[in-house]
């Protein structure tokens, strides 16, 4: 049974040069690094009127990374599994359980 969850795959040329699927992981991955950093930066700052700056730019980088995302799922270059109906079972009640514990 396939697990896997993508699109047709959008075939490049193997070549030594960089192809569109190259920059589009690239700048993918920079723009995940970047949104991981800047959300711990804002979850740091400490002044305010620099967090009202930087937090529209943090949403327009989400917004860039999610977009981008969906461009390599679109493409066939993103893969997902997909996980099994117990392992999601399993998490759930985990964390239900750890709900419980918190009230």
């Amino acid at each position: 049974m396939n697990q896997t969850i993508s699109n047709p795959k959008t075939e490049m040329p193997k070549t030594a040069e960089m192809t569109d699927e190259n920059y589009l992981n690239e700048i993918l991955s920079c723009a995940k690094n970047m949104t991981t950093n800047m959300n711990l930066m804002l979850n740091e700052m400490s002044n305010e009127p620099l967090y009202q700056t930087i937090f529209p730019l943090y949403e327009n980088v989400r917004i860039m990374q999610r977009t981008l995302y969906e461009l390599a799922f679109k493409k066939g270059w993103y893969t997902l599994e997909k996980a099994e109906d117990n392992k999601i079972t399993k998490t759930y009640n985990q964390l239900e359980t750890k709900i419980q514990e918190l009230n």
